[in-house]
This record gives C-alpha cells, sequence and structure tokens, in this order.
C-alpha cells in the first residue's frame, strides 16, 4: 500500500491563474470569432481555426519582441489582437475584401474585445477549484495567486468569487478573510496576494517572481537557511515551507526542481497540476505521486490533493 502523505502547514500556497484556476470559455478563438462577427455582421466570418493559428503566431511573436507586456499590457493586447486579424483575415478573404481586413483596426473593436477579457464573462472556474479552496481555507495558511499576467487577471478573479471586492474587504485587518473564514464569498481577501509577472517586472520561471510572492504576501525575503533535510522523499516533502500549484511544468515546476543549490528557492515545493489534453479537463480519482525526491506533488485533479495539509493522501513514491 502506497505511504500515506501528511504535511505540516505551509507558510505560504500560491497558485497558478491560467489554466489552474480558471480556463477562457469558451476557447479564445471561438470568442475572438464571435466579438468579430459582432462587430462586423455584414463581413465574412473569420472561422475560430484560422483564429486559433492566428492567435499563436502573434502571441508568440510579442512576446519574443516585447516579453512580460513591455511597453504596456493594453498596448501588448492591442497589437497582438490586431496581428492575430490581420493574419487571420489574409487567409480568409480574397483580394478584393481588403475592406473587410482594413476595418479590423478600428479602435473601438480592438477596445472592446481586450475589455471582454478583462472580466469573469470570458472565463470558467475550473471544476475543482472551489472544493480545494475551501478546503485549504480550514488550513491556517496564507493562499496567494502568482501568475505570468497582466492586471486584467484580478477583475477576472473578483468576477469568478476568488478575490473579494475591496468594499468585501474594507474595515477588515489583513488577512482576516484568509485565517478566520471566507470572507463573503471569496478564498482570498487582499490585492497583494495576487503576484502579478506584469507588475512585479518578472516572469516564471525567473526565480525572482517566487522571492517577490515571499515579499508581497507574506513581508518575508525567504532567505533563512532551512534545515537540510534527509534524503527520504516524504522527509524532504515535510521540509517544504512554502507550496506553488500549477499546470506548467517549464514555468511553474521546473524553476523550483532547479533551484536545489539556490538559498532563494530552497524552502520551496511544487504541486505538478497535469490538466489532460487541451480542454484542462478535471477528473478526480487518479494517483497522486511524489517525484524529485520529494519537491513535487504530481496530481490530475486538485481534488485529490484535499487532504495533504490535513489528514492525508496516498502517495507513489518515485
Amino acid at each position: 500500500m502506497p505511504p500515506r502523505l501528511v504535511l505540516p502547514t505551509p507558510r505560504l500556497l500560491t497558485l497558478d491563474a491560467f489554466s489552474t484556476i480558471y480556463s477562457p470559455r469558451p476557447p479564445v478563438p471561438d470568442q475572438y470569432s464571435q466579438i468579430y462577427a459582432q462587430h462586423f455582421p455584414t463581413h465574412e466570418p473569420i472561422p475560430p481555426q484560422l483564429l486559433s493559428i492566428s492567435f499563436r503566431k502573434a502571441f508568440k511573436a510579442r512576446a519574443q519582441s516585447h516579453p512580460n507586456y513591455l511597453g504596456g499590457e493594453k498596448e501588448w493586447w492591442t497589437d497582438v489582437i490586431r496581428t492575430t486579424f490581420t493574419i487571420a483575415a489574409a487567409d480568409a478573404f480574397t483580394a478584393s475584401s481588403a475592406e473587410q481586413v482594413s476595418g479590423l483596426a478600428r479602435e473601438v473593436f480592438v477596445n472592446d474585445l481586450y475589455e471582454h477579457f478583462n472580466s469573469a464573462r470570458a472565463y470558467m472556474l475550473m471544476p475543482d477549484v472551489t472544493d480545494f479552496l475551501d478546503s485549504i481555507h480550514r488550513v491556517p495558511t496564507r493562499v496567494g495567486i502568482l501568475s505570468n499576467s497582466d492586471s486584467r487577471c484580478r477583475s477576472v478573479l473578483r468576477g469568478l468569487g476568488v478575490l473579494a471586492s475591496e468594499e468585501t474587504t474594507a474595515g477588515l485587518e489583513p488577512g482576516a478573510g484568509d485565517l478566520d473564514g471566507r470572507t463573503g464569498h471569496a478564498w482570498i481577501t487582499r490585492d497583494q496576494d495576487v503576484v502579478l509577472s506584469s507588475e512585479v517586472g518578472v516572469e516564471k520561471p525567473d526565480a525572482r517572481i517566487f522571492e517577490a510572492a515571499l515579499a508581497n504576501i507574506l513581508g518575508d525575503s525567504g532567505y533563512t537557511e532551512p534545515e537540510s533535510p534527509e534524503d527520504d522523499p516524504l522527509a524532504v516533502a515535510n521540509s517544504v515551507w512554502y507550496w506553488h500549484v500549477g499546470d506548467d511544468l517549464q514555468k511553474d515546476v521546473l524553476p523550483i526542481v532547479d533551484a536545489l543549490n539556490s538559498l532563494k528557492l530552497r524552502c520551496w515545493g511544487a504541486v505538478y497540476l497535469k490538466r489532460q489534453g487541451d480542454d484542462c479537463v478535471s477528473n478526480p480519482g487518479g494517483e497522486v505521486r511524489l517525484t524529485h525526491g520529494g519537491r513535487v506533488i504530481e496530481a490530475t485533479d486538485l481534488r485529490d490533493i484535499i487532504g495533504l495539509w490535513t489528514d492525508g493522501v496516498e502517495v507513489v513514491v518515485e
């Protein structure tokens, strides 16, 4: 029988946002296509399949030329939107449809599309998030968001009920909602508990964004030398002070794995949420694995790790 892992209460638990907490509903290309059709009802439609391809090209090009929203987040996304539709329109329309392509640059259309993703109407909570956050709320730890996102992330989190509004938290002592029960319907009460790459100035996998999370959320430098754990993976997992949960191996997990010799991330562990497929399907009841010498916990559904900090979870040690 696999061993049962019960972890000590962490000083901090952070979660990635996109594809961990929420995902687009419906997929981004479908929403782009729908909003285009609303603004240009007399134009030929642009299929989501074309927009999916052109969006990836536009996003990649902008991320390379202007990393981490360099130049301002709205200007950054405005360029992505215009490039996405220009590429897609060139593939979808004939040369005689140049008027349609020129219409794509209309400020109202671009602004409306940008603002559409500034609210919860464009997204849905992942199906395992509510149960997980409810369970974590019974553990006396600080919970935060650590995301390679721009400031719209907070609006989305508020709309989805994850982050409390300023009116809800007025008059509360810092962290009161986190440790003493949910404030209103939200799990996270302070704006500073949402740490965004666009504001910090660095993106995951840069170790400095994890340092920023400690400074912003805990007021902690995180430089205190931890006790040297044993070689036993279970002992290593029990020595972790801070856990980060995310679905991206390169950005959420490997920075922590690769920092074994770095004092700055020595106290961190990662929960690798291996969402299934492009739709990030969530299926509870999967196997939970302890890997990378005890520094990483792998699961396919957040509900499968609910007991990690309470009554324990059976894990396969690799």
